[in-house]
C-alpha cells in the first residue's frame, strides 16, 4: 500500500471496483454509492476525525479539521452533532460518485472517456495501482498475510458489497470467508467498526429491496 501516494480510500476503493475491461464499476450503483461512504468514514477515522460514544451502537460526530480533499470535502455533509452511522452514509452519497471520480481524475489514477448519446462515460482506473491494491488484497485473500489498517479497511468494504470474487479469480464461497476474517478482525476501532457495520447492515437492504421487487415483476 506504499505506492498509492495521497489517494484517499473511497478513491482507493473505486480503483478497484472499477473493471478496466468495461469502464463501469462491478457492482450496482446503489451498493458502489454506499461502499464509497462506507469508505469516507473509516478514511475519517483512521485521521482521527471521528469520535464515539459508549452505545452498544456507537454513534459517530465529526471532529473539526480542514478540507483538503474528497474525504473532508464531503465530511462537511455530515450532521452536526451526534449521528448513527447510518443517517452518515445516507447523508454521504449524494453526489459522492462524482466526486470520487473526478478526484481520480484530477490525481491522474483514472481516465476519463466522456460518453455520447445514450452512453454514459466509462472511467479507466490506473493499471498500475489497481494492480498494486489487487496484489494485497489477494495477499490477505489467498495467502492469509497480515494486513495494515489501511488495506483491511479496503478488503472490509469489498466484503460487506459482496465484490471479491468480481475483483479477484477464486473460489466465491472461500474469498468471502476469509474477507469475512478480515473484517472481524481487531484492525478498527469503534468508529471504523460501526462504519463498516453499517455499509454491510445497508447493503443487505439494498440486496433484499432488490430481490423483493424482481419477485414482484
Amino acid at each position: 500500500m506504499d505506492d498509492t501516494g495521497t489517494a484517499t480510500l473511497p478513491e482507493l476503493l473505486a480503483v478497484v471496483l472499477l473493471d478496466p475491461g468495461t469502464g463501469r464499476f462491478v457492482v450496482d450503483r446503489q451498493r458502489t454509492e454506499r461502499a464509497l461512504a462506507g469508505a469516507v468514514l473509516l478514511d475519517l477515522a483512521a485521521r482521527g476525525r471521528l469520535a464515539t460514544d459508549d452505545r452498544p451502537r456507537p454513534r459517530l460526530r465529526l471532529l473539526p479539521g480542514p478540507a483538503t480533499d474528497v474525504v473532508t470535502e464531503r465530511a462537511t455533509r455530515l450532521p452536526s452533532g451526534w449521528f448513527p452511522a447510518r443517517r452518515g452514509v445516507s447523508r454521504l452519497v449524494p453526489g459522492l460518485r462524482p466526486a470520487v471520480l473526478d478526484a481520480l481524475g484530477s490525481g491522474g489514477h483514472a481516465d476519463r472517456e466522456p460518453g455520447g448519446f445514450l452512453r454514459s462515460a466509462r472511467w479507466w482506473p490506473e493499471p498500475a495501482l489497481r494492480e498494486a491494491l489487487l496484489a494485497g488484497v489477494a495477499a490477505a485473500l489467498r495467502d492469509g498475510v497480515a494486513v495494515d489498517a489501511r488495506l483491511a479497511g479496503l478488503v472490509s468494504l469489498l466484503h460487506a458489497v459482496r465484490a471479491e470474487h468480481r475483483v479477484l479469480d477464486g473460489r466465491r464461497r472461500e474469498l468471502r470467508e476469509r474477507a469475512r476474517v478480515v473484517a472481524d478482525g481487531d484492525w478498527a476501532g469503534p468508529a471504523v467498526t460501526a462504519a463498516v457495520r453499517e455499509v454491510q447492515a445497508v447493503t443487505a437492504a439494498v440486496a433484499a429491496s432488490a430481490a423483493t421487487a424482481g419477485d414482484g415483476r
